[in-house]
Formats: structure tokens, C-alpha cells, sequence
């Protein structure tokens, strides 16, 4: 099986994100080109990857859709395999994930998001916190 790698770019605060999974045993994560987490894949993890990764493989590759460039708003998300010239999609995305490459394209990529966030969600969880007016002020 082959590498796979899915990125997600854009946002002030999200930078560049990504995934890539090598063969369905291995995945990396990196932030900014720099791997941050790697472990194995769960076996439940590459029962559900596998059918759909082979699935995108084995489709015609779709026309490639060039993100709005800018803007504050403004989302990419990108799906290659090792072994091809170009990415297979890449896509102006308004919110995650992200829509419009076709059902098995739109399939994986919802994977691959998801995956993506609860490793970075797990490396360095984010939690609500209020901050009160009084908390503002310095100490007396």
C-alpha cells in the first residue's frame, strides 16, 4: 500500500496540518512540515481506511480545484499519494471537512479530517475557558 497524505491549510491559527499514513500501519503527523506525533494505525483504523483509500486510488482523478487565494476565511485541503505527480484533490474548503470531489473522494477526506484532528486534539487539547473583567486586572 502506498503513502498517502492529506493536508489541510489556511487560517491564521491552523497553519499548515497533516496527515500522512504510510501503508495502512504508520501515521504521521506534522504541523508546519514537522513531524509532532507518529504512531501505528489501530486495527479498527485501517478497516475503515483501507476500503476507501483503495477506492480513491482505483478512481479517475478528479479535476483539480484551485483554492480562493487569501482572506482570513480561506481553506485548502489537499489529498496525494506518494507515487503521482500532482495531488489527486485539492480543494477551496469554507468549513471541515471538506465537500465537492466526489463521493469516494468526500468519503476518505471526512476520514482523514476527523483522524487529523483528534490527533492534534490529543497532543494538545484546547479547553473553553472564561476569563472574568477582575481576572484581567493585575494583582494589588
Amino acid at each position: 500500500m502506498r503513502m498517502v497524505t492529506y493536508e489541510r491549510s489556511g487560517r491564521t491559527n491552523t497553519g499548515a496540518q497533516a496527515l500522512r499514513l504510510e501503508g495502512l500501519e504508520h501515521l504521521k503527523v506534522l504541523e508546519q512540515g514537522e513531524v509532532v506525533a507518529e504512531r501505528a494505525l489501530t486495527a479498527d483504523e485501517s478497516r475503515r481506511l483501507g476500503p476507501l483509500i483503495d477506492e480513491a486510488g482505483r478512481g479517475p482523478v478528479p479535476v483539480m480545484m484551485v483554492p480562493q487565494a487569501g482572506g482570513p476565511d480561506g481553506m485548502a485541503v489537499t489529498l496525494a499519494f506518494e507515487d503521482e505527480e500532482t495531488p489527486r484533490v485539492r480543494l477551496a474548503a469554507k468549513r471541515l471537512p471538506a465537500r465537492g470531489a466526489g463521493a469516494a473522494y468526500d468519503a476518505l477526506l471526512a476520514e482523514l479530517d476527523a483522524l487529523l484532528t483528534a490527533e492534534l486534539h490529543a497532543r494538545a487539547p484546547r479547553r473553553a475557558h472564561v476569563v472574568l473583567p477582575h481576572e484581567l486586572r493585575d494583582e494589588e
